[in-house]
């Protein structure tokens, strides 16, 4: 069962708050409802990614796409996508807050998996394209986020990485980066293949923002021998007819059923 966050925690208080403010005051103004500015907001994250892929939007159409950090944005809502997956520990709260919205219609219908990354449960290699914008310092360990996208992204899959630079650690984003530190992480697993910087960060505290398209390096090792499986299942199932063969010779055969010793 889901769990509502404590939120004395200013973790917590500071990623849901600043929904709420912006549900209560407005934040764009290019519609006039919270709701309608996240659809905006969706088609805008759809055409940075196009964009930077060099691609059209029946690019998409075929692909499964996960969003991590989502929040209640509703990143994917417009995405014409063959099947659309959102990741945040924080959904739970944002349905009972009332605050998700309906994906667009004729579009596919968005999973929602309130939990954290560290607890993705998708398998290897499930996922054409991953999302995290202005997510991954949100992470209390990065490093862990980035080999999931990894675990879960198909051979020729893509991530779209969006995370501002420099600053210092807050609560509700531990995990600053520099474009070093950045590099360093991607280089483990990830081929950077665009890279543009947006003088605009995601935050007002942070210098910049960065957009990056990436392939991942090479693919999950398998780490079950089929083999070995098989035998030992055979071999149990040998076991189990000795022993069985072995009762029913028991049941059969009176003499050699255990006697209790006479006394001497």
């Amino acid at each position: 069962m889901p769990e509502i966050p404590d939120f004395n925690d200013p973790r917590y208080l500071n990623e849901v708050g600043w929904f709420l403010y912006r549900e209560k005051y407005g934040y764009n103004h290019h519609t006039g409802s919270f709701a309608g500015e996240r659809v905006v907001w969706s088609q805008m994250l759809l055409d940075e990614l196009t964009t930077l892929a060099g691609q059209d939007q029946a690019w998409i159409e075929d692909k499964t796409i996960l969003t991590v950090g989502c929040s209640c944005i509703g990143d994917l809502s417009v995405w014409p996508a063959a099947a659309k997956i959102a990741v945040d520990p924080l959904l739970y709260t944002y349905q009972k807050l009332g605050m998700l919205i309906e994906d667009a219609p004729g579009t596919s219908r968005t999973l929602f998996l309130s939990l954290g990354i560290e607890a993705l449960p998708l398998l290897d290699e499930s996922v054409d394209i991953v999302v995290c914008r202005n997510a991954l310092d949100h992470m209390p360990d990065p490093r862990i986020g980035m080999q999931q996208f990894w675990r879960v992204l198909k051979p020729d899959g893509v991530l779209f990485l969006s995370v501002d630079i420099g600053g210092g650690p807050t609560p509700d984003e531990p995990s600053p980066f520099t474009e070093e530190s950045l590099q360093e992480l991607l280089d483990e697993r990830m081929e950077v293949l665009t890279r543009q910087k947006a003088p605009k960060p995601h935050d007002r505290w942070r210098d910049y923002s960065v957009r990056i398209l990436a392939r991942k390096k090479g693919t999950p090792d398998r780490m079950l021998d089929k083999a070995a499986l098989l035998q030992r299942y055979e071999e149990s199932m040998e076991r189990e007819r000795a022993e069985r063969e072995a009762s029913e010779s028991l049941g059969r055969d009176p003499l050699m059923a255990k006697q209790p010793r006479d006394e001497a």
